[in-house]
């Protein structure tokens, strides 16, 4: 795959060479917070790493979990678009703490939704994530996503219980509102 450029970073298919790396930005306390102990692991980095190698030689290709790299060549987290069907995919982005609050994640996000709108040609956008964590659902909000549901103690780790809220887009209002900010 052709990787994504943006103003500030690259959004590229992953290489072993990036293991390293991964788990360095997975490895760290305040990234791991809204994760359980086992999405947690070096274990589970390394895991992660080899599927999304393996996806990226799929064909035909329905899961796109790239590397985020800084324009000096840094791994700063990774940012994904998963297809459920033809209409609808879903999109997750992670990125180390030292990218936090610089904007990366917006790029990185609305590279990956454009590519899923234009490129994957899907109507409907989603992301779901921890209520808790309120950087990711007001990342979601900043790119139009709405709130559809919020499933109440749906996922029990660290010693609590989390819900879960999904956010979403579809196909025309992300174009209505991409057109606004022309």
């Amino acid at each position: 795959m052709q990787p994504i450029s943006t103003p500030m970073l690259l959004l590229r298919d992953f290489t072993p060479a990036d293991l390293n790396e991964y788990k360095k930005l997975r490895n760290d306390e305040k990234f791991q917070r809204f994760y359980s102990e086992e999405d947690s692991s070096a274990e589970k980095s390394e895991f992660l790493l080899d599927l999304f190698i393996q996806q990226s030689k799929e064909q035909p290709r329905r899961k796109f979990q790239l590397a985020v790299v800084s324009l000096a060549g840094e791994l700063m987290g990774s940012c994904g678009i998963r297809l459920e069907d033809t209409a609808n995919a879903s999109v997750g982005c992670e990125l180390g703490r030292r990218w936090h609050g610089t904007g990366a994640a917006r790029q990185a996000a609305q590279a990956i939704i454009e590519f899923g709108f234009s490129v994957l040609k899907v109507q409907r956008i989603y992301a779901e994530t921890i209520a808790g964590n309120k950087a990711a659902v007001n990342l979601c909000k900043s790119l139009g996503m709405h709130i559809e549901a919020e499933r109440i103690n749906d996922q029990f780790f660290k010693g609590a219980s989390w819900n879960t809220i999904v956010l979403a887009i579809n196909k025309n209002d992300w174009r209505n509102k991409e057109l606004a900010h022309a």
